[in-house]
């Protein structure tokens, strides 16, 4: 039975609009839907992995109302997955966690500060540095959509993107930072190792973008 909940989520995700996602998980109990999220996420069809992250903000939410502490075994069942010593990879883990706590508050108070040391390597500072880039821009990508649901506690990770702006030669790295500096209304660099007109393809507010530089500085997505 779960095999076939399991191969019913990963269908519905495949099939959904972003914007709907909830609504069609929403007849399911949330524990049962958790496999498929987690295969979802490893799906190299962006539209299933990204509606899996969207899934999880919905799913471990509705999970958090149940039991707090069934929706923190999820949580750190997701830091793990960033560990070394899981052996695994974590595609779409910060992303993941950063919808949760978009949509949580309780679990944004308690994780957003893991989150934010995913995001870089700071001398004299025990943190949890993403060293491999892809996962890093998923964190980005987790604080930005962080600073739509919390921009207070998201505001604590501004040191860390202000030096990121300054430093980083990521594309999406700093396409995610500009959108979190324009989340939390702080001060937003025209100066990038590329033109303005170089673009980016994104996944932000449940649809996915092909937009430059110059367009993500002057309009509001």
């Amino acid at each position: 039975m779960s095999r076939k909940v399991k191969k019913d989520i990963l269908r519905l995700l495949e099939q959904s609009d972003s914007q709907e996602v909830e609504k069609v998980l929403r007849p399911f109990p949330p524990e049962k839907v958790l496999p498929g999220l987690f295969a979802g996420l490893l799906s190299t069809k962006e539209k299933v992995k990204w509606n899996a992250v969207v899934g999880f903000g919905a799913v471990v939410d509705s999970l958090a109302a149940e039991s707090l502490e069934k929706a923190r075994i999820v949580m750190r069942r997701f830091m793990w997955m960033l560990n070394d010593e899981s052996g695994g990879i974590g595609w779409g883990v910060p992303e993941s966690m950063g919808e949760i706590m978009a949509v949580n508050p309780h679990l944004a108070t308690e994780y957003h500060q893991i989150l934010i040391s995913y995001l870089r390597e700071e001398e004299n500072e025990k943190d949890n540095f993403l060293e491999y880039a892809p996962l890093r821009r998923g964190a980005f990508w987790g604080i930005a959509r962080l600073a739509q649901g919390n921009e207070l506690l998201a505001k604590k990770a501004w040191p860390k993107v202000k030096k990121t702006f300054r430093e980083e030669l990521d594309p999406y790295i700093l396409a995610y930072s500009l959108l979190y500096a324009k989340e939390i209304g702080l001060h937003i660099p025209r100066k990038f190792p590329f033109p303005l007109g170089f673009k980016v393809h994104i996944f932000w507010n449940r649809q996915f973008w092909d937009i430059s530089f110059g367009e993500l500085i002057d309009f509001k997505l």
